[in-house]
């Protein structure tokens, strides 16, 4: 049995040296985003004509709050208008985004659901019919919109920027343990991928929501996006076309976050399904395409895309080492002893990752969020078998998350004067 014993042996072996390595390169681009850099506010020549485009499905009760929000914006009146696509929607969400002011545009289509199909069929409504614009920014229904967004994309549309994502802020992190881990996950996209990366000059990401697409880009290559996860899918398009998303970070969007976690749950769900189509899809041409044209940006998004699958590698060296232990191979003492700090360090460094997060980009919330710093090791561990079910029981099919935090631009912009 010696011969099986050190082949478990050097898989486990091998496992750990990926998944180190793909560790250590993630904390190398993170570390670059501790120190916060100020970059000079240049004057612009040009105010551009936006189109706020907002894909609503059955959210009467949010709609109205994110179209004030951009009614207030501080640019030129004329310049911005909103038009909500109306999906598949049950409910007065048409009617009261007509009464705010937006033009409204009503689709039914029970075969093709989901958000990069309602961008697709906006997209090219638009262009047949008020082919007017120089820019989309995309909102979900639930987020507020900061006064200076539009001021700032503008701003990089100048500096010739096709693609660009937003801060995505959170609305509600103190109501729950979830909203409030979620809001740290977010806080720690923001801070340590896309800060990081923009000051390599990499990618950032699209987030979903708070992002910026020229129109001229569109007119050339379309939007043509087929899986769960809509954003990565046109991220992976966008470094595929030798372009990069520019990060803004002072263009900030205010989101509603899931207060359960059954809610959270179906969320990642959403997102890891997403995740493993985009893999699926774009990892072989993504893969030739750097072959081809060797560049920084295409190698540090296919480490993205490994991010999944080098994840579950680190589980399986997990399991090897518990397995090794039980069959003897390793001392017991020692490895008990070892599992023990193994299992102790990774909890601590979760719940150091998630303060460090919280210190860095709301240092004024810390008090509030207490509860989820604590709960994130436990909130980050169920990825894991998030991650699991997606390789297994895999689902396309798209499942929306109620909003009903009805919160005004008002009453954010107060609490942040606070």
């Amino acid at each position: 049995m010696a011969w099986f014993y050190n082949g478990l042996i050097n898989c486990w072996l091998l496992f750990n040296f990926s998944t180190c390595a793909f560790f250590l390169y993630q904390m190398a681009v993170s570390v670059v985003a501790i120190r916060m850099h100020s970059q000079p506010q240049q004057e612009v020549p040009v105010r551009h004509r936006f189109a706020a485009l907002i894909a609503a499905r059955n959210e009467e009760q949010v709609i109205c709050n994110l179209i004030e929000s951009i009614r207030r914006q501080e640019y030129p009146d004329g310049m911005i208008d909103v038009i909500v696509v109306a999906d598949n929607c049950t409910d007065g969400t048409a009617d009261a985004a007509r009464a705010a002011g937006a033009i409204v545009y009503e689709r039914f289509n029970r075969a093709e659901i989901g958000k990069g199909y309602v961008l697709k069929f906006a997209f090219e409504k638009i262009f047949a019919e008020r082919d007017v614009y120089d820019a989309f920014c995309v909102f979900d229904a639930d987020n507020l919109v900061e006064k200076n967004f539009f001021t700032e994309m503008n701003r990089a549309l100048c500096g010739g920027v096709k693609v660009a994502q937003g801060y995505r802020d959170i609305k509600n992190p103190f109501d729950t343990w979830v909203s409030g881990c979620h809001a740290i996950y977010y806080w720690m996209q923001n801070r340590f991928s896309n800060y990081a990366r923009a000051c390599l000059g990499l990618s950032a990401s699209i987030n979903g929501t708070g992002f910026m697409i020229a129109a001229d880009h569109l007119r050339v290559h379309g939007y043509d996006v087929s899986t769960l996860t809509e954003d990565l899918e046109y991220t992976m398009q966008t470094v595929m076309l030798g372009e990069r998303v520019a990060w803004v970070p002072a263009a900030r969007v205010f989101d509603e976050q899931p207060l359960t976690q059954s809610q959270s749950m179906t969320q990642r769900t959403r997102w890891t399904n997403g995740f493993v189509q985009c893999l699926g899809k774009y990892i072989r041409p993504m893969s030739r395409g750097f072959v081809r044209r060797p560049s920084l940006v295409k190698f540090d998004m296919l480490m993205f895309l490994l991010t999944l699958p080098i994840t579950l590698l680190g589980a399986v060296s997990a399991f090897v080492y518990i397995a090794l232990t039980v069959l003897g191979v390793f001392p017991i003492g020692t490895s008990v002893l070892n599992n023990l700090v193994l299992i102790v360090g990774i909890l601590g460094s979760f719940c150091g990752a998630a303060f460090m997060t919280v210190v860095f980009e709301k240092p004024e919330d810390l008090r509030g969020l207490r509860k989820a710093v604590v709960y994130f090791p436990y909130f980050y561990l169920t990825w894991m078998v998030i991650y699991l079910r997606a390789f297994f029981v895999r689902s396309n099919v798209w499942k929306p998350i109620v909003h009903v935090r009805g919160i005004t631009i008002g009453e954010m912009e107060s609490v942040h004067r606070q």
